[in-house]
């Protein structure tokens, strides 16, 4: 668990710069595009459960604002929170550029998940927590917050660092579970894995996407070469400790809450171990990006650094 003082001071004095990375733009991006992925899957899964996006969402750990921007063109009375007050502050800068009718539904605070009440605006149609309990010394109490918070058929999408593959990056990581004896059971979640009924059909966009991805991805080598072997920025880089989970698990903690599990995606595939990802950072990821017609499908956590996993109330 991160130190709550360094998460809060880290994500609010580098705000810009986080945002910046998250959602990296261009048509050849040397980085993943995580926070559009993430919030594209979250609102996908809750518009899906609820029906229609109407109704009122909350987005804990909203950092700048992305997914209640999102939101709120998709119809939600939207409500940001984060614990980092640049993020809120960059959220609110940002929300300026909005069409007036869709700015007039979203509403940013600055608050503490755990110290969150009841706002005395009757319960919650929807609650979205993107990257949060990776930070969070207790999952329970979150989730019990949700279960409060959210009506009866509410709900609940988070996204979480994905345990599961460890087994797959050959790194630090997997070493890790070897030497404190967790890759068995990993192991053995993963082998469970159901292929599923869709498959063929996923299979088939997959190829799609590929043959449609081989021009770009030619371009994209290309620039690698041109680029050479660029060594990443680690300056920027998060310092504490953040927790990893695996579905299973989650999907425990989310029980115990009064939750039901509605489905799982892979989130931020990773074609090959991520150490290639250095020798050719634009191939690597527009390579990714064809991975993206599997991540409805459960072996996507096989190759999927996080997931998303949506609950109901």
């Amino acid at each position: 668990m991160s130190d709550p003082a360094y998460t809060r001071r880290y994500f609010s004095d580098g705000a810009r710069r986080w945002l910046a990375m998250a959602y990296v733009d261009g048509t050849q991006p040397a980085g993943y595009p995580l926070g559009s992925n993430r919030v594209r899957l979250a609102l996908t899964a809750a518009v899906d459960r609820l029906g229609a996006a109407r109704g009122r969402l909350v987005d804990v750990g909203c950092g700048g604002g992305d997914l209640c921007f999102r939101a709120a063109e998709l119809g939600f009375d939207t409500l940001g929170v984060d614990i980092a007050e640049g993020m809120i502050a960059e959220a609110r800068r940002r929300a300026e550029e909005l069409a007036p009718a869709v700015r007039a539904r979203i509403e940013f605070r600055v608050a503490d998940v755990l110290a969150l009440g009841d706002d005395g605006e009757g319960p919650l149609d929807a609650v979205t927590a993107l990257g949060l309990v990776e930070y969070l010394a207790d999952d329970a109490k979150f989730f019990a917050w949700a279960a409060r918070r959210l009506r009866p058929g509410g709900v609940l999408v988070v996204s979480c660092r994905n345990r599961l593959f460890n087994m797959a990056s050959l790194n630090e990581y997997t070493r890790r579970e070897c030497d404190g004896g967790g890759a068995p059971a990993l192991l053995g979640d993963l082998a469970a894995l159901p292929i599923g009924c869709d498959a063929p059909a996923l299979l088939d966009d997959f190829v799609r996407r590929l043959k449609d991805a081989l021009p770009e991805l030619e371009t994209a080598l290309a620039q690698d070469r041109a680029a050479g072997a660029e060594a990443p920025d680690r300056s920027a880089e998060f310092r504490g400790e953040r927790r990893q989970h695996t579905p299973r698990e989650i999907e425990a903690v989310a029980r115990a809450a009064g939750f039901q599990l509605a489905g799982s995606m892979g989130l931020h595939p990773h074609p090959w171990p991520p150490a290639w990802e250095r020798v050719a950072p634009r191939f690597y990821n527009r390579l990714a990006s064809v991975y993206e017609a599997l991540e409805t499908a459960p072996a996507s956590l096989m190759w999927s650094s996080s997931f998303v996993a949506a609950f109901t109330r």
